[in-house]
């Protein structure tokens, strides 16, 4: 009788297809597969425009706050 109380991790991918050649690459001299090149396309999140504008704000705020001296975090230490 087979202890089903544990996970098989390795056989969770199932059988084997016949032709099927997805993860099949060419192997280098020494035996390791040759992977093709990961082409990964840049993404931005904020165009130029507003990247510009959020470091407008963020500035703002510093200079706010450098102007007040108000400190309320707990490692904020003023001594005038």
């Amino acid at each position: 009788m087979a202890d089903n109380s544990k996970i098989d991790t390795q056989g969770m991918s199932g059988e084997a297809v016949k032709g099927c050649t997805d993860n099949v690459y060419p192997h280098d001299a020494d035996g390791n597969p040759i992977y093709p090149p990961a082409n990964f396309k840049v993404w931005p999140i904020f165009e130029e425009k507003e990247r510009q504008e959020l470091k407008d704000i963020i500035n703002e705020v510093l200079d706010e706050r450098e102007h007040r001296k108000r400190l309320n975090g707990p490692y904020d230490v003023y001594d005038p």
